[in-house]
């Protein structure tokens, strides 16, 4: 089951300034964990109520076997809204729920990994079968 919104993702092309920008306009203070690096991409979190901002910045080229997605929406696009993140208390049910309702749910190898250090499991749902938007899907352990 759904329980509620972990993040808003916004793409940028400099973290750094991204984040100043954030900071200075909403007054949000970025979490105490600093930058995370992931595969293709270094980000921010900016707490705001029961969810958080997050910045995300590409590592690597467009072409990039690993990491690349973030890189060649950016230059789709531009920057702005890229991901949704919503937080879930059961992960592997929503993967069988949504798979068995036609939905492609990717990531839940090694990216379900990454979070586990930061006390979450998750999964992300494409793009093709959300009308665009990345959905992450996280459950806190």
């Amino acid at each position: 089951m759904i329980k509620g919104v972990s993040f808003v993702g916004i793409a940028v092309k400099d973290l750094e300034g991204a984040t100043r920008l954030y900071a200075e306009m909403f007054g949000l203070e970025p979490w105490d964990q600093g930058v995370m690096d992931m595969p293709g991409a270094k980000a921010t979190m900016l707490p705001l109520g029961g969810c958080s901002i997050e910045l995300l910045q590409p590592t690597v080229s467009p072409d990039a076997p690993i990491g690349g997605d973030l890189a060649r929406w950016l230059d789709r696009r531009g920057e702005g809204f890229c991901r949704l993140g919503l937080r879930v208390d059961d992960l592997d049910g929503e993967i069988r729920r949504l798979e068995c309702a036609g939905v492609q749910v990717t990531g839940t190898g090694e990216y379900g990994r990454i979070g586990e250090e930061l006390g979450a499991r998750m999964a992300f749902v494409h793009p093709r079968s959300t009308f665009g938007v990345l959905i992450e899907l996280d459950q806190q352990m």
